[in-house]
């Protein structure tokens, strides 16, 4: 299956993990179901000849096969010697690293495609300087305090849109929109704190 199936981690566990996993597999399930579906008597009204002695074996193979595959299973498994799964970077190292990454391109690809227009154009300088400064700071992870005083930042945000908002001469519609803003951005760093 290795050869039609990718997976995100390339290390080879030969034929070790098939092993373990088939050894650890259900047992007896199925040939307890065909002795059970063996008839108590036979078309002509006799019984079916040896079904107690059927069931009574295959009780004892069922009953053999998890002792002994349970049992060594724990051998097995230290025998096999998996490698470390838990290897990942840790989660805020993690989280600088992609942000770094996400930072860059983007700062290439504005570099590449729109370099005249950046200082004209609020959402794109601010959004480059967003990045710039992510990848200037040595560690660009954010604690669960710098979060909480962001979203109460926003929440005041949403309290000025509510005084705003009872202007008439401010259209609703943009009102709303800066609420949507507001939210979506809420819960982008609500995410972040889960």
């Amino acid at each position: 299956m290795k050869h039609f199936i990718t997976v995100a981690d390339r290390r080879n566990p030969s034929t070790r993990v098939p092993l373990v996993l088939g050894w650890a597999g259900m047992r007896g399930v199925l040939s307890l179901a065909v002795a059970l579906s063996i008839p108590l008597t036979l078309e002509n009204g006799e019984p079916f000849p040896h079904r107690s002695l059927i069931l009574y074996i295959t009780f004892i193979v069922i009953l053999a096969t998890l002792l002994v595959q349970g049992l060594s299973l724990p051998a097995l498994i230290r025998w096999a010697k998996y490698p470390d799964y838990e290897d990942h970077i840790p989660e805020a190292e993690a989280e600088s690293l992609i942000r770094k990454s996400l930072a860059q391109a983007a700062l290439d690809y504005m570099q590449k495609h729109y370099k005249e227009g950046i200082t004209d154009s609020f959402l794109l300088q601010n959004q480059k300087d967003i990045w710039q400064y992510q990848l200037d700071l040595p560690k660009c992870n954010t604690t669960p305090e710098v979060r909480k005083k962001y979203v109460a930042i926003l929440h005041h945000q949403r309290e000025i849109l509510h005084q705003l908002n009872k202007n008439p001469r401010i259209d609703e519609e943009q009102i709303r929109n800066f609420h949507r803003q507001l939210n979506l951005e809420e819960e982008k760093w609500e995410v972040w704190e889960v």
